[in-house]
């Protein structure tokens, strides 16, 4: 299972950093990160990170609001267009998310498309039989755990 850690965050000088100084001093690598503002000067960062589970513990004992919560990251080739053509068998597999956001992979011509959707068992298994590509959680995180 993948997952994300998404931090609550007011937006205020320095927040967002204590998030990173608590990754960095723990080696873990941030993958991924979606900064959304919400109201009222405060915001959601969700983080895919080179491993969650520590990540998730070492920022509630660092008194951080933050919560472990499981995605699904699709692979789709890295093109103009490419987006759009997943996008259009994710709607087929009659799949939706209330989060979403992109990571090109570069080199190797494929990006990911993570999806948070409500109900991940049924997400998978639609997407799954609608022949897209599901991405092993180790090459999601970028290391070989």
């Amino acid at each position: 299972m993948a997952y994300q850690v998404s931090v609550f965050l007011e937006n205020k000088i320095g927040h967002l950093e204590r998030v990173t100084a608590v990754l960095k001093e723990a080696k873990i690598n941030i993958r991924t990160m979606n900064l959304n503002h919400t109201a009222n000067g405060w915001g959601i960062l969700n983080l895919v990170v080179s491993d969650p589970e520590l990540a998730h513990s070492l920022l509630i004992e660092k008194g951080l609001s933050a919560a472990l919560r499981e995605i699904v990251a699709i692979e789709m080739v890295d093109k103009p267009g490419g987006l759009d053509d997943l996008l259009k068998e994710i709607v087929k597999a009659g799949v939706n998310f209330i989060n979403a956001y992109g990571r090109s992979g570069h080199a190797s011509q494929k990006a990911y498309f993570v999806i948070d959707p409500e109900n991940v068992a049924d997400a998978k298994e639609k997407l799954q039989n609608a022949g897209l590509s599901i991405i092993a959680d180790e090459k999601v995180y970028g290391n070989s755990k």
